[in-house]
């Protein structure tokens, strides 16, 4: 069905004349008499009537102008939820990060975003980053901001962010507190907080011990918080983020001199993800976020 038709029929309707329709369409008065003629041979019915008064409808064109309304109508709004959608008046934003990008960026980015375009929905999924790979590549999220795992999906788009590094932290109360190095035998008997294995923090955590032939009490948890809180209490230590821990005044942490532990926080996408307006901001702040 050809709208830019009916809009034309619609239009003569409500003016009755051919010279007045063409005026405020820009259109030629044969190319509108073109559109009439060729929406009564796509319906086979005869439209109109004319005389001196002009343009008058038969039977079959006032069911017409009726539906044509209707779809007119309907159309416009469709056109306008669009619009809308394009330049952010409406939609949803589904954002992911793994746990430390989630505690780092993510509050300050969707209260930017959310200022910015305040009528889009955005939700946040906090996952491992393996997780949010996943989701990602289902399209079940927009974007991602994650931790570095090793691995790169073919469909997804990996921007690095900024960086990060694990060190060994604990409370100032712990017996480590105040030492800039520590040998080996010092991590015996410690008990370790580790993020979930299936993390790349946890992974990691897992691979080093293996690596340094450490044998640790490991104690696994679901939330960087939690293991935040749990360091308080200075009983045990954690591999964690030093952006993460470095403002808590109540903790201490070790930097141990291996660039292994340097990570890439990276925004990740579907390549074949359409660019709304809101997505377009959020990346740009997530751009900014390597200036800071």
């Amino acid at each position: 069905m050809n709208i830019q038709k009916l809009n034309v029929f619609i239009l003569l309707v409500e003016t009755r004349k051919m010279t007045d329709t063409a005026k405020i369409l820009g259109l030629s008065t044969p190319t509108v008499s073109f559109h009439i003629k060729s929406l009564e041979k796509d319906y086979g019915i005869k439209l109109f009537r004319t005389n001196s008064s002009g343009y008058r409808l038969t039977d079959a064109g006032e069911m017409l102008y009726h539906y044509a309304k209707q779809l007119s109508q309907t159309n416009q709004a469709l056109e306008k939820s669009v619009a809308d959608y394009k330049n952010g008046e409406k939609g949803a934003l589904k954002l992911g990060a793994s746990g430390v990008p989630a505690q780092l960026f993510m509050p300050e980015l969707i209260h930017q975003l959310a200022e910015n375009y305040p009528k889009v929905k955005v939700s946040l999924d906090v996952k491992t980053a393996p997780d949010i790979e996943k989701r990602l590549l289902l399209q079940e999220l927009d974007c991602g901001l994650i931790m570095e795992t090793g691995n790169k999906e073919q469909d997804l788009i990996y921007e690095p962010i900024t960086s990060d590094k694990i060190v060994l932290a604990f409370s100032k109360e712990h017996s480590f507190n105040g030492k800039s190095l520590l040998e080996e035998n010092d991590l015996y008997n410690q008990t370790l907080l580790v993020h979930r294995l299936s993390s790349s923090t946890g992974r990691f955590s897992q691979s080093w011990l293996q690596e340094k032939k450490l044998r640790m009490e490991m104690i696994q948890l679901d939330s960087v918080s939690t293991i935040i809180k749990m360091l308080s209490y200075g009983k045990a230590v954690a591999l964690i983020s030093k952006r993460l821990i470095e403002k808590e005044t109540h903790l201490s942490y070790i930097e141990f001199q291996n660039q292994d532990l340097e990570r890439q926080i990276h925004f990740v996408y579907h390549r074949n993800l359409w660019i709304s307006k809101p997505f377009q901001y959020f990346k740009e702040l997530v751009t900014d976020l390597d200036a800071e």
